[in-house]
């Protein structure tokens, strides 16, 4: 019996083993990882810009006064990355002439919007991104014949983004049909140059990062990002580049990790939520940052405009959120770093580690959590302890 437990144990180890060699590459990735020197926590939030006026630089207004309230060890304010919509639909235009106009962030109806980010870049507290020229593809939207749609595409005052049915909100593919069609790459490149140019003009500087609406784009859009001055995509952990036919995100790449290039870009990874309208609380984000610090990973948390649009208890609440987390976060945390994104992915950032103690911990505890390995580190300490006992029942 002794002998058939050893042969057990040694099988089971000899599948570890092989399974171990099937994912080198993951645990080749998992190790050529970026480490951290110290615990990063950063706000992203998106969809703000072209759109609803008074209630976005209420809601801005109210975020700059909350973020310069607190500051980390080295007397940094958080920061909230605003990732940027440039444009939206020109209701009474279109209703006019059939065709799409746009109205974009140039509109002096914009103005007091743009103050307010002004505002928060000099107090340090919001650090601008590249969303888009709008958050949809103009002829997915024009095709479209969903009277709801055609209703939000002719609206005045222009209606929220996020009210568009969720495939038609992502801009680098044709979801004028299901499953999407990919567009035209000569139209990619024209769309990238466009969009970089108007914020060029908008905000007086280039941007640094993207976060491609809905998470759907492909290599092309990287390629002309790049080529126009983009170093860093916002990604959560892969690349969709369709919407398959029930207008969900499909065709997926492998994983990407934080700092990873490839055509000229830089990825950082943000896979966390924390959408108060959703029932998001602060404790919630805060498991998250310790989680994420567990393996030396910064702690890019997503939120979106919306929850400081609703209604004045909405907003309230979203901001005590954001205020409670800010708190139990430099309390749990008195190291944490508040950065921004760009320079959070900047080459030779002082953030990063390269330390051996530093790196082994953070590998170990990263594969423990990598799907699968889990379960090969019970399998493995199962055996260990059954060969184990059985060599040591053997020799007594």
């Amino acid at each position: 019996m002794t002998y058939a437990l050893m042969l057990i144990a040694l099988a089971g180890l000899g599948f570890v083993a092989h399974a171990v060699l099937t994912r080198r590459r993951q645990l080749h990735a998992l190790w050529r990882e970026p480490v951290l020197r110290r615990p990063v926590l950063i706000i992203e939030s998106d969809d703000w810009g072209a759109g609803p006026v008074a209630a976005q630089a209420e809601a801005l207004h109210r975020l700059v006064d909350l973020l310069t309230r607190f500051h980390d060890c080295s007397g940094r304010h958080p920061v909230v990355t605003l990732a940027m919509v440039l444009a939206v639909p020109d209701g009474p235009a279109i209703r006019r002439t059939g065709h799409y106009h746009r109205l974009t962030l140039e509109h002096p109806m914009f103005a007091p919007v743009l103050a307010a980010i002004e505002r928060g870049c000099k107090a340090g507290v919001f650090a601008l991104q590249l969303h888009g020229l709008e958050h949809y593809w103009p002829p997915a939207l024009m095709a479209s014949d969903e009277p709801e749609v055609r209703t939000w595409r002719e609206a005045d005052p222009p209606a929220l983004t996020e009210c568009l049915p969720p495939h038609l909100q992502s801009r680098w593919t044709d979801a004028s049909v299901l499953p999407s069609r990919p567009l035209a790459v000569e139209d990619i490149w024209r769309a990238v140059r466009a969009e970089v140019a108007l914020f060029i003009r908008v905000f007086g500087a280039r941007p640094r990062v993207a976060v491609p609406p809905t998470f759907v784009w492909n290599e092309t859009v990287e390629a002309a990002w790049a080529a126009e001055g983009i170093e860093v995509v916002s990604t959560p952990g892969l690349r969709s580049s369709c919407r398959n036919a029930a207008g969900l995100p499909d065709c997926d790449s492998p994983p990407l990790r934080n700092l990873q290039s490839d055509r000229g870009v830089r990825y950082v990874v943000r896979d966390d939520y924390f959408e108060p309208e959703r029932g998001h609380r602060a404790e919630d984000a805060l498991r998250r940052l310790l989680d994420k610090w567990s393996c030396r990973r910064p702690c890019l948390l997503e939120t979106h405009r919306s929850n400081f649009l609703g209604t004045a208890a909405d907003t309230g609440r979203a901001l005590a959120e954001i205020e409670r987390l800010l708190s139990a976060a430099l309390t749990r945390l008195p190291d944490l770093r508040f950065m921004s994104t760009a320079e959070l992915a900047q080459p030779g950032a002082q953030v990063w580690t390269t330390a051996w103690p530093a790196r082994l911990s953070a590998f170990l505890r990263r594969v423990t959590k990598a799907p699968g390995f889990r379960r090969l580190a019970v399998v493995t300490l199962v055996c260990v302890l059954t060969l184990a006992g059985a060599v040591v029942h053997a020799v007594l």
